[in-house]
């Protein structure tokens, strides 16, 4: 019930957010936040995370699932000639703001990844290695 009505809602169009590592926090709590409410347990019984996770026979997945996605999304991309791959290609030019620069839909992937865009584009032609790519990137495992 949980996977097909709450995570469906909440994973919807997910593949186009820019993560933080507040981002991925939120996540992670949202997702302890409902399994305690599945089990009716309230934050003053003093049960741990592991210890919730153990009674709905779960692990954390949900942050994993949304990298997964994002980085099929990219394959997808990559593959494709469309307008996304020339905008995801392309460069603005603008003087730069001052402070440190946001984190870019891309520059998660290169995180995740360890690659560049070049070498992305080459192993998303290659169906097979982008999909251990990506599953490896979900699971923070690196590069292939």
């Amino acid at each position: 019930m949980v996977r097909c009505y709450i995570l469906s809602t909440l994973l919807y169009a997910s593949e186009t957010w820019t993560l933080s590592k507040e981002t991925e926090n939120k996540i992670e709590a949202f997702e302890m936040w409902l399994y305690r409410k599945m089990l009716k347990v309230s934050y003053k019984d003093r049960m741990s995370n592991e210890e919730v996770l153990n009674r709905v026979s779960e692990e954390r997945k949900l942050l994993s699932e949304l990298k997964n996605r994002k980085m099929q999304y990219m394959g997808h991309i990559l593959r494709s000639n469309g307008l996304q791959k020339q905008l995801l290609e392309g460069k603005v030019g603008s003087k730069r703001k001052r402070g440190r620069p946001r984190n870019t839909w891309l520059a998660d992937i290169r995180n995740w990844t360890g690659k560049s865009l070049h070498d992305l584009a080459r192993t998303a032609e290659d169906r097979t290695k982008w999909r251990t790519m990506a599953s490896r990137a979900s699971k923070g495992q690196g590069t292939i």
